[in-house]
């Protein structure tokens, strides 16, 4: 019971999707330009996770995308 309450209020499915996939795209910029550490290791490791945030950014994107052309019924 508790579980289909939860799912009754989330969020459409696709549109929570890109929602996310924004966040990380906006997450991966911030980093990249506001983060500045002085060791080389952290530069990598922020390098690093700007990259995932960004690739996770077109996956969800991507996804979501997907998922509101099923729903509309126009693919093939």
């Amino acid at each position: 019971m508790i579980l289909r309450i939860s799912l009754r209020r989330s969020p459409n499915g696709p549109q929570a999707m890109i929602s996310v996939g924004m966040s990380c795209l906006a997450a991966g910029i911030i980093a990249q330009r506001f983060v500045h550490p002085a060791s080389e290791l952290w530069q990598g490791l922020v390098a690093g996770l700007s990259g995932a945030f960004i690739g996770l950014s077109i996956v969800f994107n991507l996804g979501g995308l997907m998922l509101r052309r099923r729903a509309s019924g126009s693919g093939d």
